[in-house]
């Protein structure tokens, strides 16, 4: 009876011992995870995102990674980790960035789990659960709402300003970052990029940290503005920006102020000479802007945050004038972010390999031979011998060499190394820096892992491959970023798959064309070099929907230029008919390169055309200029990348001149919350309007604006039914109304352009006929330009 007992009494000790071992496991980790995205827990759709997280240890010490899933759309995302070591009872705060978010936390009334915390790593580790944060919430903003910074030592100098520059009847969000802490100031480029604007008033720059400077530094060159106001200590204090300043400050002295009620202390100045007057009054420079890289410097002679000029009626009007904050709602408004079109419209041709062609003559050949081996010759040979017995082995061993024949044909170049399609679309600054957005197609050799590594200032995200993906995208690539650089594993990619990497990327110092043209007579004449030290291909001219072909470059090659346009303008680009792959591409290398070059000049006009109110001249570079390498293992690239450069030709006007709608630029911006605005790439005149109000300004090319111009004949001829139309007179302030169909106003043409060329229509949009799609009015002048 004790044998039996004993045996029991093992058994039961066991079951116990076993039952009881993952609450003890568990019990190792007592993790607590809180987590806040975007400043304030605010963020900007398709804009990086600065995250704060902090973690706590309440037991055993832990060592392992947190994740945190993120999709900037429905089919782009991945997880991005960080290494987690804590120490028993430690915590500690990391500030991450992303690069963007979209609101998909819910499905089917549950919200999904995106933070993850891994004992022992990502790689091999497992998950485990953990307290407080499972997912991120934040606010999301629309892109056009101006997302503000203000770095000032009293945060209630400019507590008011996101009340004057309202987007849409929506105030900008301002964010206030002091040296008392009230939020923390990211030293991420990343995390800056959710603003549009940094404004800096009697603040002590110069003492933040030089990683934070570099951040701002970076942020600025990739497209960010900073608005400067006066300081008498302005250049001890301005720290890494010092040298960009656009003017120098001297004495200051009270002076009246067009636009103030009162006069204000100002500054006297030097201008740089790359810098641009804004604001002048009577000889007195008030506000200049330097372009620094894709971004800009705003600088004023007067403190923006001083009583004396606070409290004026005029300083609205003149802070709306300085951020423009309507150039961020630009008048290309997508539901879809850049990057979510550039994942099917280039990704639909980027994801075509070369190799994926497998000839057909080869095919046929080997086949072929398979055939005439195996049945007449093999036949005869064996028959002359009398030694049929011997096709039971000779017939398998030819059909393995035919397989193998045929395997070889159609995986030649699969087999030795990796392939790379990079394609991309770049604007060149006035710095010869390079700012856009590239896909890169990786066609793998091998089952596994591929690991890609980009510079800091190189944003890398990928395609999930699934549409609507949104749980889980860490399963699919891991983003991590270094202070130097980042890096992303596209994981467990299966033989000869294929996944994609796609971004943002600004690239200093690259180079650029050196345009020396002029336009007289519908003429366009001079000279244009390549500065870049690559080579490049079919450079265009791109105007309106036109482009006038210039043929390839070698590195500094200088070619003169001598084209008709018959036009006594080049207009502004304007979008060209969205591309459209070919339903049946053979496979060719050429007609993939062709294709891809399409592809790229189809999605640049979301990138180059928000602000374009000139021509470009562009070109097809096959250097892979984006910075995103295989990591230890080499790759064959192939790389399509198309560069873009806006010009101004010098204009020889005298005489005679007409111009219509083609030759102006069209902005249209809802002037209330409920209004919204479609436009349609291939119609630059047409665009889908809710009920409401709305602006349409039509501005006058740079080079034109600036003649002494008399305007003898001023038409308009619209032709919707459902709206209201009026034209602004810059006379009176007043809107004077316009009938539908034509309008004459030649008797008083000078009255409805502005000073600096703009045109301003009103459209009032009654409730009663909902959304609807119209044309703008198109407007024609005539008139005499003298020089």
């Amino acid at each position: 009876m004790k044998k039996p007992i004993s045996i029991s009494f093992m058994i039961l000790s066991a079951w116990l011992l076993f039952s009881a071992y993952p609450t003890l496991a568990s019990a190792e980790a007592d993790i607590t995870i809180d987590a806040e995205a975007g400043f304030e827990n605010k963020v900007k759709y398709n804009r990086g995102v600065p995250l704060q997280i902090t973690a706590s240890n309440n037991g055993t010490a832990f060592s392992g990674d947190l994740v945190i899933d993120y999709s900037e759309s429905y089919n782009i995302g991945a997880g991005l980790t960080v290494p987690l070591d804590l120490a028993a009872g430690e915590t500690k705060t990391f500030s991450l960035s992303l690069p963007g978010m979209m609101d998909n936390s819910y499905s089917g009334g549950v919200t999904n789990q995106t933070i993850y915390v891994y004992e022992g790593g990502w790689e091999k580790g497992d998950a485990i659960d953990f307290q407080g944060s499972k997912s991120l919430r934040p606010n999301y903003f629309m892109p056009e709402i101006p997302f503000v910074a203000t770095l000032t030592e009293n945060a209630d100098r400019l507590r008011g300003i996101g009340e004057y520059l309202p987007v849409n009847g929506a105030d900008a969000q301002v964010f206030h970052f002091n040296s008392d802490g009230e939020n923390t100031l990211p030293s991420d480029p990343l995390a800056w990029d959710t603003l549009d604007y940094l404004i800096i008033d009697e603040f002590p720059y110069s003492d933040l940290s030089a990683e934070t400077q570099q951040a701002v530094m970076v942020w600025l060159e990739q497209g960010g503005e900073i608005l400067v106001g006066a300081d008498s200590n302005l250049t001890a204090a301005a720290g890494n920006l010092t040298e960009l300043l656009p003017m120098q400050l001297n004495s200051s002295e009270e002076a009246t102020v067009s636009g103030f009620e009162n006069p204000i202390p100002v500054y006297q100045a030097e201008v740089d000479e790359d810098a641009r007057v804004l604001l002048e009054d009577d000889g007195q420079i008030l506000a200049v802007k330097k372009d620094v890289g894709a971004g800009a410097i705003i600088q004023t002679a007067f403190s923006l945050g001083d009583e004396p000029v606070v409290s004026q009626d005029g300083y609205e009007g003149v802070l709306v004038n300085l951020v423009d904050a309507g150039q961020n709602s630009t008048a290309i408004q997508q539901d879809q972010s850049i990057k979510e079109r550039m994942s099917y419209e280039i990704g639909m041709v980027n994801e075509l390999f070369e190799s994926f062609a497998v000839s057909k003559t080869a095919m046929f050949l080997i086949i072929l031979l398979y055939i005439i081996i195996v049945v007449p010759v093999l036949y005869i040979f064996l028959i002359k011998k009398d030694k049929r017995e011997y096709a039971w082995l000779a017939i398998p061993v030819i059909a393995v060499l035919a397989s193998i024949g045929i395997f070889a044909a159609g995986a030649k170049d699969r087999i030795a190394n990796p392939q790379i399609q990079q394609t991309g679309f770049f604007e060149v600054d006035g710095d010869g820096g390079l700012n856009g957005y590239y896909m890169s197609t990786l066609l793998s050799n091998r089952s596994g892992d591929y690991r890609f590594t980009a510079p800091a200032n190189t944003t890398m995200t990928a395609t999930t491959g699934d549409q609507f993906s949104s749980a889980n995208t860490h399963q699919n690539a891991i983003l991590e970023n270094g202070a130097a650089d980042s890096t992303l594993t596209v994981r467990d990619m299966r033989y000869w798959s294929v996944a994609s990497v796609l971004g943002e990327s600004y690239i200093s110092g690259s180079g650029q064309f050196d345009i020396q043209l002029a336009m007289e007579n519908g003429n366009l004449t001079g000279t244009i070099k390549n500065s870049f030290p690559f080579s490049v291909k079919d450079a265009a001219v791109w105007t309106g929907t036109r482009l006038i072909s210039l043929g390839d470059f070698n590195p500094d090659e200088e070619k003169q230029i001598a084209e008709t346009v018959q036009s006594e303008l080049l207009q502004p680009i304007s979008p060209i008919a969205q591309y459209q792959m070919p339903q049946n591409i053979s496979g060719s290398g050429e007609e993939l390169i062709e294709a891809r070059k399409q592809s790229a000049l189809a999605m640049s006009y979301e990138h180059f055309g928000k602000d374009a109110s000139t021509p470009y001249l562009i070109a097809y570079a096959d250097t892979a200029i984006a910075p995103v390498s295989l990591e230890d293992q080499e790759a064959n690239i192939s790389a399509v990348h198309l560069l873009a450069q806006s010009f101004e030709p010098k204009m020889n006007f005298d005489g005679e001149v007409a111009i219509s709608s083609d030759n102006f630029r069209i902005d249209v911006q809802p002037q209330n919350t409920m209004g919204h605005v479609e436009k349609y790439p291939d119609n630059p005149h047409f665009y889908g309007l809710e009920p409401g109000e709305y602006r349409v300004l039509y501005k006058l090319p740079d080079a034109l604006a600036e003649q002494d111009a008399e305007w003898s004949r001023f038409e308009t001829q619209s032709s919707a039914t459902d709206v209201e139309f009026s034209i602004l007179r810059t006379d009176t302030g007043e809107y004077e109304s316009l009938a539908a169909g034509a309008n004459d106003l030649s008797e008083n043409s000078g009255d409805y352009i502005s000073a600096d060329g703009n045109i301003e229509i009103r459209i009032i949009k009654n409730e009663l006929t909902g959304y609807s799609e119209i044309t703008v009015p198109k407007i024609e002048l005539e008139g005499v330009i003298g020089q």
